[in-house]
C-alpha cells in the first residue's frame, strides 16, 4: 500500500515537473521563468534515471535555442548535490553565459542566477579547500608514519642498549665477585 502511495507521489511530482517545464520552455527572454524554483523540489523527487532523462531533455532544448528558463533549469539540475550528474563546472559556465548574455541583462530571474552562481562558486571553493586539506592530511600522515617508524627503531635500539647494559652490569658484578674472592685470601 505504501509503495503504491510512494509511486503515486513520485508520478505526481514528475508530472508537475514536466508541466512546469513546458510552461518554462515557452517563456520569452524578458519573462520570468514560472516555477523555476519549484523545479528543484520536483527534480529532487526524480529517480536517477528520470533525472538523467530530464537532464538530456534540457540539454537538447538548450542546444536548440537560447531559452533562459531552460538554461536556469539545467543549472539547477546540474548543481543538485549528491546526484550522479552533478557538474558544478558546467553549471558555473552556463550561469556565466546567462549573466554575460546581453539579452538577459534585464531578465527577472537574474537575481536567482546570481545566487546560483555564488552558491556554485562557494561549493567550488569549499571543494578546493577540502582537497588542499586532504593533501595536507596525507602529508601529515606520512610524516607521522615516518616518526612512528623512527620511534619504533629508537625503542628497539633502547631495548638493545638496556640489554647490553644489563649484560655489562652482570659482567661487572662477576668481576667484582672474583676480585673480592682473590683479595680476601691475600689479605689473611
Amino acid at each position: 500500500m505504501m509503495m503504491h502511495q510512494g509511486i503515486g507521489i513520485i508520478a505526481v511530482l514528475t508530472l508537475t515537473a514536466c508541466a512546469q517545464w513546458q510552461i518554462v520552455t515557452q517563456a520569452r527572454h524578458g519573462e520570468a521563468c514560472a516555477g523555476v524554483t519549484s523545479f528543484y523540489t520536483a527534480a529532487s523527487a526524480l529517480s536517477p534515471e528520470a533525472g538523467r532523462e530530464m537532464l538530456q531533455a534540457l540539454r537538447s532544448n538548450q542546444a536548440q535555442g537560447d531559452n533562459p528558463c531552460d538554461q536556469l533549469r539545467l543549472v539547477i539540475l546540474l548543481g543538485k548535490p549528491g546526484t550522479a550528474f552533478q557538474d558544478d563546472a558546467e553549471a558555473g559556465q552556463l550561469l556565466q553565459d546567462f549573466l554575460h548574455n546581453a539579452n538577459h541583462v534585464e531578465h527577472p530571474d537574474r537575481g536567482l542566477a546570481l545566487i546560483l552562481a555564488d552558491n556554485i562558486k562557494g561549493r567550488q571553493q569549499l571543494q578546493e579547500k577540502l582537497l588542499s586539506q586532504e593533501k595536507s592530511l596525507a602529508l601529515e600522515q606520512a610524516v607521522s608514519q615516518k616518526l612512528a617508524q623512527k620511534l619504533k627503531r629508537e625503542h628497539a635500539a633502547t631495548k638493545a642498549l638496556k640489554s647490553q647494559l644489563e649484560q655489562l652490569k652482570s659482567i661487572e658484578q662477576d668481576i667484582n665477585e672474583k676480585e673480592q674472592s682473590v683479595v680476601i685470601p691475600n689479605g689473611q
